[in-house]
């Protein structure tokens, strides 16, 4: 196994998690999202998308790239979002992976995803 694919699996497997993961919360993912300024059918899409760019990430060895880029593009959103949030002080619960993650948004927050855009860049251009 190559480094491409360990940081593209890492990308694609978080991607799913989180996905799902706000999929099973039910409910809190929705009123998070919009204690976040995000509309309901946004906040649907997001956890959508999430699911279908992770799986298209490990799985779909063809159109990896592509996928790895809509990653790179709503790891860029949601560091955005965070990054306003945080500079108007206003730490509202992310539930970033669902039920599970109830707690403010913080820096932290903003570092797993630089991060995760790192392993995203390490994956297309390896």
């Amino acid at each position: 196994m190559n480094i491409a694919t360990l940081a593209a699996g890492v990308v694609g497997a978080v991607f799913v998690y989180a996905g799902v993961a706000k999929i099973l919360a039910g409910r809190k993912w929705p009123a998070s999202a919009r204690n976040l300024g995000i509309p309901p059918i946004v906040a649907s899409s997001v956890m959508l998308g999430e699911v279908a760019i992770g799986l298209g990430v490990v799985l779909g060895d063809a159109w990896r790239t592509e996928f790895l880029a809509a990653a790179a593009v709503m790891l860029m959103a949601f560091t955005s979002l965070l990054a306003v949030h945080l500079r108007r002080d206003n730490r509202p619960p992310c539930a970033c992976f669902g039920g599970a993650s109830q707690r403010p948004i913080g820096a932290r927050d903003i570092v797993r995803n630089i991060l995760l855009l790192a392993l995203v860049f390490v994956a297309i251009a390896s």
